[in-house]
């Protein structure tokens, strides 16, 4: 295969990546447990003003963006500002992925837990085919990874620490503008603890078939 057609087919599977991870944040909303950290915020921000979880996610992910370019200036690649493009991508596919899973309404708390769970499979394999690809950050990425270089700290130390930022900010909000907790329940706790682990185990074991697929 040319360069050309490599080029392409690594392009197809980051989009392809970033609709499975939009899936699984849509499930985890279904799931109604809490969010992931990822999502927290856009889905409060949803719920307060009446719009688009895809809408609010669109706004989250331009306020990120602008928050790396001011802690990076000349520091932040030209290349970075694709996310842009990337976040508004995201952000069509997250109310795609909510339409599509509509259906799924759980009735119980284990069927929610079951919805929960694989809401984290399924967005765990979506960051493996993000992170293989190697194509440009998701802002929530790029946001970490602006962090880490602006304080100089590794970014798997960094990342808990605004991960955490993200819940509780997304509780205030919840609280002062609901006058109830949304989207930050125990669910969120077991997205932020199990999604790293289950992306490494999905590395180990289906790696090098992704890295097939990419480079083929």
């Amino acid at each position: 295969m040319s360069s050309t057609l490599r080029k392409y087919n690594r392009y197809f599977i980051y989009l392809l990546s970033l609709f499975i991870i939009s899936l699984g944040a849509s499930l985890s909303i279904k799931a109604n447990l809490g969010t992931s950290p990822l999502i927290c915020i856009p889905y409060v921000s949803s719920l307060i003003g009446n719009v688009s979880v895809g809408t609010t996610s669109f706004f989250f992910n331009i306020i990120l963006i602008s928050i790396e370019i001011i802690l990076l200036r000349s520091g932040f690649e030209k290349r970075q500002y694709l996310q842009i493009l990337i976040g508004t991508i995201f952000s069509i596919f997250i109310d795609f992925t909510l339409m599509i899973v509509n259906f799924i309404n759980p009735i119980d708390y284990m069927s929610q837990m079951a919805v929960l769970l694989l809401s984290c499979f399924v967005m765990a394999f979506g960051i493996l085919l993000e992170v293989k690809t190697e194509v440009v950050y998701l802002p929530g990425d790029g946001f970490i990874v602006a962090f880490s270089k602006f304080l100089n700290v590794e970014f798997g130390k960094i990342k808990p620490y605004l991960d955490v930022s993200f819940v509780v900010i997304a509780a205030v909000l919840s609280v002062v503008f609901l006058g109830y907790l949304a989207g930050v329940r125990e669910g969120t706790v077991i997205s932020a603890v199990i999604i790293g682990p289950i992306v490494r185990l999905f590395k180990k074991y289906l790696g090098s078939y992704v890295d097939l697929v990419i480079e083929k």
